[in-house]
């Protein structure tokens, strides 16, 4: 995979990350779909591996964080791989501001799909209120 076709992948990643946050329910599943069957997605607050636990993922990022838009600032390729920085801002569940940005990089397969996906932020910025019983 060359740096046009990496950078194509980070931006089909991108539009099915703000299909998500805009609310559309089967995003979740459409973003997993971008992975490998066998692929991992880490960052500060999780650890995931396969197709399945990744669209969990994505399920519970977007119960978890209200209305949120992630703007990207910038997107650097290079031969399988690409890295998205990004802020991310809105309200979350409960009202309260929420504010955050960060790296995340992405690595490719032969195929074209997310083998990787290593997130980085400061996870103190990151504060998800669990709704009272």
């Amino acid at each position: 995979m060359d740096q046009q076709q990496a950078r194509q992948q980070a931006e089909r990643f991108i539009d099915q990350l703000r299909r998500l946050e805009d609310g559309d329910p089967s995003a979740a599943d459409a973003l997993a779909r971008l992975f490998a069957d066998d692929a991992h997605l880490r960052n500060p607050i999780a650890d995931h591996a396969g197709r399945a636990q990744i669209a969990a993922f994505w399920r519970s990022y977007r119960a978890s964080v209200g209305t949120v838009r992630s703007m990207f600032s910038h997107i650097t390729t290079a031969d399988a791989c690409a890295g998205l920085f990004w802020r991310s801002a809105g309200i979350g569940p409960h009202g309260q501001p929420v504010e955050y940005e960060g790296v995340t990089l992405l690595e490719f397969d032969d195929a074209g799909q997310i083998a990787g996906f290593h997130g980085y932020f400061d996870s103190r910025q990151v504060r998800i209120e669990a709704p009272a019983h």
